[in-house]
């Protein structure tokens, strides 16, 4: 452009004075003519610079549009961020029959129950935001932050007497079961895969053990949220996991687990439990076929060293000032070990004699085994005395005034089992889905599901039968803008009947709520719940 524009100049320079020449002009016009030229040459020198200038601001421009994509490119372009948002309505009707309880008062024994307990309406409010980093080829990491409120309460002062605290399992709960209006860690891990080529990954963090399948039907999910079947293991943990993939002849994945419940610290506090909690565990996806929709989990755990209380605030009953008030309790033994065992098969069908298509339905089956070595002792004071209390792995509770804990011969083994039905039924002229489902659990069935969704106990946890139905509409919100995006209306309706008393509890021994509760005096921190009904309504939106 410079060149051309000299060349330009020039030519305007020495052409007019060629052509001129033989006409002689005279010095007047040759003056004139320069003073002319000059000034075109000025508004040349003018118009080049403009143009320098307009290159220059689109060379800039251009700059920081790279810069801009490459800053895309190496932080949000690498970010998923997605979650979900509810607002749920539970009304909830126990009978809890009359019992002899002598923890409820001082001296002698206390006549309780034999009436119904109620609570019309519990509203929560939930929100789950999920984030998914992808810094390498070969690494993630995933993590989900979660706000779980009551309404009016920033406590769980909502069931004293009838369920065990929610506060009393804090890392067991954090974010998972109805508490304060604080945004808490649920998981955060990170995975390393394709380790020297080959389908090995290993991961480490706080694990995604919760809400696991089938327990994604009746949350109106179509995949599974977490690695172990939700018919025994529903607790997050913070620990590790070693894997392997396989591909023939159907996709599978193996997996080493290892975790800590609980950190017992420095072992000089005589008030706290000696050793730590470790879980270990073998969870194998024999098959994964997302293409069948089929999916087959067997899987193994082991908490060894189990604590009696973990850390956190239960709720006591005080005969002196006859009300339940806050106790905060910490870990003060170990109490056993307790093995889990279960195994999941889900699948989805067309029933065309029914005219119908993508049927979901799994079954279910799990087995606990305590194996408890330890009483643990907690002191009352009465208006006799010191009393004390003697239990342990589905042992106990004994009220005595002696400190010394009975013998070793209560500390025997147990073993329970549970099973697990349902299936879920598209109706796609209303936009919706028909679940049903059914549970039941042994005298000495002791899952570990502390982190239900439910407000006041895990169904799954049930010493007795359960029944749930519920139905998931699809609301009419427009066209999703996002792979995430969807919102229906949840109500549902679980009956449950209780055969033994503890259910969720691995403290104190079950006992038959309609035969053993009138032989003999029933020592529980909980009262003895012998039917319990539970509707609910939830509006949620994930997007």
């Amino acid at each position: 452009m410079r060149r051309f524009l000299v060349f330009l100049l020039v030519f305007l320079l020495v052409a007019p004075v060629m052509v001129r020449a033989a006409a002689k002009p005279s010095t007047e016009e040759l003056l004139r003519r320069i003073e002319e030229l000059s000034k075109e040459l000025e508004s040349l020198k003018k118009q080049l610079s403009e143009v320098k200038e307009a290159q220059e601001e689109r060379s800039e421009v251009a700059e920081e549009h790279e810069e801009f994509l490459e800053e895309l490119k190496n932080n949000v372009g690498k970010f998923k961020i997605w979650g979900d948002i509810r607002t749920r309505m539970d009304s909830t009707r126990a009978y809890v029959p009359e019992y002899t309880n002598p923890l409820l008062s001082f001296p002698g024994a206390a006549r309780a129950g034999g009436h119904h307990y109620e609570n019309d309406t519990l509203y929560t409010n939930r929100m789950r935001l999920n984030l998914k980093v992808k810094p390498t080829e070969d690494t993630v990491v995933k993590m989900r932050l979660a706000y779980y409120k009551i309404w009016g309460m920033s406590n769980d002062y909502v069931a004293p007497g009838l369920f065990l605290g929610m506060g009393m399992q804090n890392n067991f709960t954090y974010g998972i079961r109805p508490a304060d209006d604080n945004l808490y860690v649920d998981r955060a891990y990170f995975n390393w895969s394709n380790i020297g080529g080959l389908p090995v990954w290993v991961s480490f963090g706080r694990r995604p053990t919760t809400h696991g399948a089938p327990r994604q039907f009746r949350e109106g999910l179509d995949k599974r949220d977490a690695t172990p079947s939700g018919i025994n293991f529903d607790v997050p943990f913070d620990g590790a996991t070693i894997g392997y993939q396989y591909s023939w002849p159907w996709t599978g994945r193996i997996r080493i687990c290892y975790g800590r419940g609980f950190e017992s610290g420095f072992k000089t506090p005589i008030d706290r439990a000696k050793d730590d909690v470790d879980f270990y565990g073998f969870a194998w996806d024999v098959i994964d076929d997302p293409d069948r929709d089929m999916l087959l989990i067997v899987q193994a755990f082991k908490a060894e060293g189990v604590m009696d209380f973990p850390d956190g605030k239960i709720y006591m009953y005080n005969p002196a000032f006859n009300q339940w008030m806050e106790v905060y309790r910490t870990a003060s033994t170990n109490l056993g070990d307790i093995y889990e065992i279960g195994a999941t098969w889900q699948h989805k069908v067309d029933l065309p004699f029914f005219g119908l298509e993508g049927v979901d339905y799994f079954i279910s089956a799990g087995l606990s085994i305590t194996d408890p070595d330890e009483w643990s002792t907690m002191a009352m004071p009465t208006p006799n005395g010191m009393a004390y209390i003697h239990t342990s792995l589905l042992s106990g509770p004994y009220m005595t005034f002696s400190p010394t804990p009975p013998g070793d011969d209560d500390l025997d083994t147990k073993t329970g089992w549970a099973i697990w039905v349902g299936t879920r039924i598209p109706i796609p002229q209303l936009n919706s889905k028909l679940g049903l489902e059914y549970n039941y659990g042994s005298k000495w069935w002791m899952p570990f599901a502390m982190a239900t969704d439910d407000p006041y106990i895990d169904k799954i946890a049930t010493r007795g039968h359960v029944a749930e139905v519920y139905w998931i509409w699809d609301l009419p919100v427009g066209e999703a803008l996002n792979e995430y995006a969807k919102a229906f209306l949840r109500i549902g309706y679980q009956y449950y009947w209780f055969n033994y008393t503890g259910s969720g509890s691995w403290l104190g021994k079950p006992m038959a709520i309609r035969s053993e509760l009138n032989e003999e005096p029933y020592q529980m921190f909980t009262a003895p719940i012998d039917h319990m009904s539970n509707f609910y309504l939830s509006l949620e939106l994930f997007f």
